[in-house]
């Protein structure tokens, strides 16, 4: 055996020295077995090697085999070693139970939240589209000069399936609303119209039934519908007989074929999805209907083809469309975006906030554990000196006390993953933010492999470090000195917790406050209209009886009288588009005898209908010229308009439009200009809209604004009297008060506020409760000495200064850390944030000032005890 082979038996055995051994022995016995016979030396040797047979693969064979059969036994005595740890972790913290339950709530808090929110995020961007192949789905829009995207219509999209080379499949789809008869009282239902291939596209199957024939796909076709599966199980009992049954579909009889896969969603609600009829406009070749653009597209890239392929693609497309229709198509082209971004591009930063927020809390509560772990520990050690004196080495001090951890990390984990499964199933259940995708959002397998996988990490976190800290020092002089020993360093430890903890809470707190301060903003901006007393209502017509615009126009007119006629009513009116609902429809735009505008702006606006008394329904406001009157809303009255105050500076330089004529679907003259009106949301800027009277701008999606002096429950059961009154088979939808439209407005923002402000209270309150036991441990060790200051003349006033400001020193460093890493930060919120500054002053001093007010909190308990001390007490049982 080579000398330097033997220094490695010092460390463990030798398998290839044990297996060479076995061998030479018996190589050894056999030659002298030949020996014995008579044989040479040599020829003994040559026939036991002859008889021994292939000895260098014999002998890798039996090295490699004893060290795998060393590998398992030192494997199974690490593993029943470890099981042993665990049994004995579980009995040491069953003898401590106060401490067991706070460090699992603390954990429980920290991890079900963090799970809870991960749940969300890997439904929404880790797990991604339920579509098949849905990293090469993107959506075909409409490019317009000035770089905004708009939807196809009919014969833009034919011809985009009919010349696209990068792309081996494009489908499309339309949003609708529609009454349904047939099954209970009459109500409207959203539904989505498909093109003939946009199941089998996205991989959509049913799980009752069948998807769409293509002969369905026809004019006047078989009438058929598939439900979509939740609102199958809520209105249907989630009936199997439900196939085959006939309902009232806008008025048409229509026959339900299937019922879609649970969980399928095109990314908005639906109820129900029916074929697109493929009429004369579907069709590449066709003039007219080339910018009604109603259709979203959706085009499945060639495998190995990326954006910019498709882009270059389509661009050719649109040239060609150029030359091909110059009235229509002269100044468009199409581009693509990834359907995922599309879907979920808005969620996706404040999702991630929120999982990084999450993870702070999740942060701040390992250091709060840890810091008991350190005073546990502390008050171990006479039992870990008495362990090490006995022979226990420090790894298995450590290892022992590690186990611990992991048994406290473990049920944290289990109690987590309960408490996520309740957040879940209630943020399921309230639908908040619009959130995409949220029907998905579930705690399974991936989630809770996520927890558990947390739950570890986090017990060696909180773990280790406590574990050696409490191990070192010199454990036999701790035994030596009778226990009076410090306790090395862990007051140093702790403190370092708790301004690790402070500096945790001052991000989420300037975070919560930054979006408490944006949110208050919003609150306050001015809507452009009046909410308080009026509610509003949608009727849709559908149906023969509806099929001709004078029908649909009348109705409109005759609920409006009928609503006149309501007691308390002041003003009611009707319109195609809601503030805070959106722009309206686009339609070509040119003030008449003005210059073309550049070409990187788009010649159109968006258009509402309106009745005459809309703007006093709404509580808006008239600031030039006139409203619309009565004879204004006639078919054969003369056309006119009001535009609002964008309208005014977008396409009037000089502020004068009254007076002006402009074209916008025919040539009419601006009789007035009305005060902005929020359309998009609370914090967007209002866009260039025109109102026109709804006699000359029809629309058979109405919605009605009533403004009365009654309250709001009595003047809803009136309207809903009023318009059964005149067709029982109008249903009344989203029936509820104007607010209902700021609230709407500001949902996603009040739940990320709330949701993060929530997260910034714990995180403080976890920083509280650990400065309050550094704090109370600190003055157990410390009797003594402050039973000599008291002593020696000592007043308590003097030691409640001393404990005060030991921590506001810990809360000042945290704070300061604190304060810069929110700094550093901020740019995560910004795009979140409206008229605030990431380094908001007042933001960053009222936390400063709660933090600072906390620790002077969270210190007064352990001051008052120290101040009160005896120092005869103190110093005789010392």
């Amino acid at each position: 055996m080579p000398r330097w082979t033997r220094f490695r038996q010092l460390w463990g055995p030798d398998p290839r020295s044990d297996v060479d051994d076995e061998l030479q022995f018996h190589l050894e016995m056999r030659t002298a077995e030949y020996l014995e016979r008579g044989a040479s030396p040599d020829r003994a040797r040559e026939l036991a090697r002859q008889r021994f047979g292939e000895f260098d693969g014999t002998r890798a064979t039996c090295v490699d085999i004893s060290k795998r059969r060393r590998r398992h036994m030192k494997m199974s005595d690490w593993m029943r070693e470890f099981l042993q740890d665990l049994t004995h972790a579980a009995r040491t913290l069953r003898r401590t139970p106060g401490f067991a339950v706070a460090a699992i709530a603390t954990l429980a808090l920290g991890i079900g939240a963090t799970t809870a929110v991960f749940s969300v995020v890997h439904a929404v961007l880790i797990e991604g589209l339920p579509y098949r192949h849905a990293d090469r789905l993107y959506r075909v829009g409409t490019l317009y000069p000035d770089g905004t995207s708009y939807s196809l219509s009919a014969p833009d999209f034919m011809s985009v399936k009919a010349l696209a080379q990068s792309v081996d499949g494009v489908e499309a789809y339309a949003r609708g609303l529609y009454t349904m008869a047939g099954s209970g009282e009459p109500r409207e239902v959203r539904g989505i119209r498909v093109s003939r291939g946009l199941f089998e596209l996205l991989g959509f199957g049913t799980s009752l039934g069948r998807p769409f024939a293509p002969g369905e796909h026809v004019p006047d076709g078989p009438g058929v519908v598939v439900l979509d599966h939740g609102f199958w199980t809520r209105e249907f009992g989630a009936d199997p007989a439900v196939i085959g049954r006939r309902v009232q579909l806008a008025g048409e009889p229509r026959t339900i074929v299937g019922v879609l896969a649970p969980h399928l969603t095109l990314g908005e609600p639906c109820d129900i999805y029916v074929p697109i009829p493929y009429g004369p406009t579907f069709d590449a070749h066709a003039t007219r209907g080339r910018r009604n653009e109603f259709l979203r597209v959706i085009g499945r890239a060639a495998p190995g083809v990326g954006a910019q392929a498709i882009n270059a693609d389509l661009a050719r497309i649109g040239q060609q469309l150029q030359q091909q229709f110059p009235d229509t198509n002269g100044r468009l082209t199409f581009n693509v975006r990834p359907e995922a971004e599309l879907l979920v591009g808005e969620t996706r930063r404040p999702l991630l906030v929120m999982l990084g927020a999450v993870a702070l809390v999740l942060l701040a509560a390992c250091a709060n554990v840890a810091s008991l772990m350190l005073t546990r520990g502390s008050a171990r050690r006479t039992e870990l000196a008495v362990r090490a004196a006995l022979g226990a080495g420090r790894g298995r001090l450590v290892r022992q006390l590690v186990a611990e951890a992991l048994v406290l990390g473990l049920g944290g984990g289990l109690a987590g993953v309960a408490l996520a499964d309740v957040a879940v199933r209630l943020l399921v259940w309230a639908q908040p933010a619009d959130v995409p995708l949220l029907e998905a959002v579930a705690v399974n397998g991936a989630v809770v492999a996520f927890a558990f996988v947390c739950s570890a990490l986090t017990a060696l976190l909180f773990g280790i470090v406590p574990a050696i800290q409490s191990t070192g020092g010199g454990l036999l002089r701790y035994v030596h000195a009778g226990g009076r020993g410090g306790d090395g360093g862990g007051h140093r430890l702790r403190g370092a917790l708790v301004v690790a903890e402070t500096a945790l809470a001052v991000v989420l707190l300037v975070g919560a406050g930054l979006l408490v301060r944006s949110f208050s903003a919003l609150t306050r901006v001015d809507a452009g209209f009046v909410p308080d007393h009026a509610v509003s209502f949608r009727v849709t017509f559908q149906g023969p009886a509806y099929a001709e615009r004078p029908a649909f126009v009348g109705r409109t007119g005759l609920i409006l009288e009928r609503l006149r006629g309501l007691p308390g009513v002041t003003a009611v009116a009707a319109t195609s588009e809601l503030p805070l609902g959106g722009r309206g429809s686009m339609i070509g735009f040119a003030v008449v005898g003005a210059p073309p505008p550049p070409d990187n702006v788009n010649a159109e606006i968006a258009a509402v209908g309106v009745t005459p008394d809309y703007i006093r329904a709404i509580g808006g406001a008239v600031l030039q010229g006139r409203g619309l009157t009565a004879d204004d809303d006639r078919a054969d009255a003369a056309p006119v308009a009001l535009v609002n105050e964008a309208a005014v500076r977008q396409w009037f330089p000089d502020g004068s439009a009254v007076g002006k004529r402009v074209d916008a679907d025919t040539t009419r003259e601006i009789v007035g200009v009305i005060a902005d009106v929020r359309q998009e949301g609370m914090g967007q800027p209002a866009l260039p809209q025109i109102y026109a009277p709804m006699a000359t701008m029809p629309s058979r999606s109405v919605r009605v604004v009533v403004r009365s002096t009654s309250d709001t429950a009595a003047i809803s059961s009136a309207i809903r009297h009023a318009v059964a009154d005149v067709d029982r088979a109008l249903p009344v939808a989203e029936l509820a008060p104007l607010e209902t439209l700021i609230a709407t407005s500001l949902a996603r923002p009040r739940f990320y506020t709330t949701v993060l402000t929530a997260f910034a209270a714990s995180a403080l309150l976890l920083a509280a409760v650990g400065l309050f036991g550094v704090l109370s441990y600190s003055v157990l060790q410390r009797r003594r000495e402050i039973g000599v200051r008291l002593a020696l003349g000592a007043r308590g006033a003097q030691v409640t200064r001393m404990v005060v400001g030991a921590a506001l020193q810990l809360v000042g460093l945290g704070v300061a850390i604190g304060l810069l890493a929110a700094l550093a930060a901020g740019r995560v919120l910004e795009r979140q944030l409206f008229e605030v500054r990431p380094a908001d002053p007042v933001t960053l001093g009222l936390v400063a000032a709660v933090l600072v007010a906390t620790g002077i909190a969270a210190s007064y308990l352990p001051a008052r005890r120290a101040s009160s001390l005896d120092p005869g007490t103190v110093l005789r049982e010392s």
